[in-house]
């Protein structure tokens, strides 16, 4: 893919950005895969989801029907610690019905991004754009890729998990730093331009 290939927001930035850089390749992850590998995230979700909601009726349900004025037999709560009670306990299982409203979007949200991301890599660096209101560029220099994990399916696409060795997070653990491309095509001759460059700026 060369830049008069990339999205039509992207073309005028990357222009400007890889000015007097050779661009040697540059590509966007294929959506499609993305999203039916975001399908089990999915599937989890449906059951997780209208648990959750069923939990919240119940608990919250007599208070509302109570707070209008409905008529709920043995279910009406009793004095204002009963209700509270059941208050905190709705609102204790509000984060599992976000979460699984979270789950369930988990499609949308990879199909939002990964059509707005494309990978260039020069004669200088790798860079992974992602336009937005501000456009958003990470750039990699090559030397400091410790290693290189390719995931590679049966016809010649993949991922790339890129690692920069080993950081210490804000509680001290031991965490690896990587950043993954995918899913691209021919990503074999992706990871060897990718190694070459490397090679070359050494």
């Amino acid at each position: 893919m060369g830049f008069d290939e990339l999205p039509h927001a992207m073309k005028d930035f990357t222009a400007r950005e890889f000015a007097g850089e050779k661009l040697l390749w540059a590509a966007r992850p294929d959506v499609r895969i993305m999203i039916l590998m975001s399908c089990g995230i999915w599937i989890f979700a449906i059951p997780w989801t209208a648990f959750a909601l069923f939990w919240e009726s119940m608990i919250l349900g007599p208070v509302l029907a109570d707070w209008l004025g409905y008529d709920v037999g043995g279910m009406k709560p009793t004095g204002n610690v009963g209700q509270s009670m059941l208050w905190i306990m709705g609102l204790f299982g509000l984060p599992f019905v976000l979460a699984g409203f979270g789950m369930l979007l988990a499609p949308y949200f990879v199909w939002r991004k990964g059509r707005r991301t494309v990978y260039v890599l020069t004669d200088k660096r790798l860079a992974i754009l992602t336009a937005g209101r501000m456009t958003e560029i990470k750039n990699i220099v090559p030397p400091s890729i410790e290693f290189i994990t390719r995931k590679e399916g049966l016809d010649g696409r993949g991922t790339l998990q890129l690692s920069f060795g080993f950081t210490r997070d804000s509680d001290g653990d031991r965490t690896e730093r990587t950043e993954t491309l995918g899913i691209i095509d021919d990503v074999r001759r992706v990871e060897a331009m990718i190694l070459d460059v490397k090679a070359r700026m050494r």
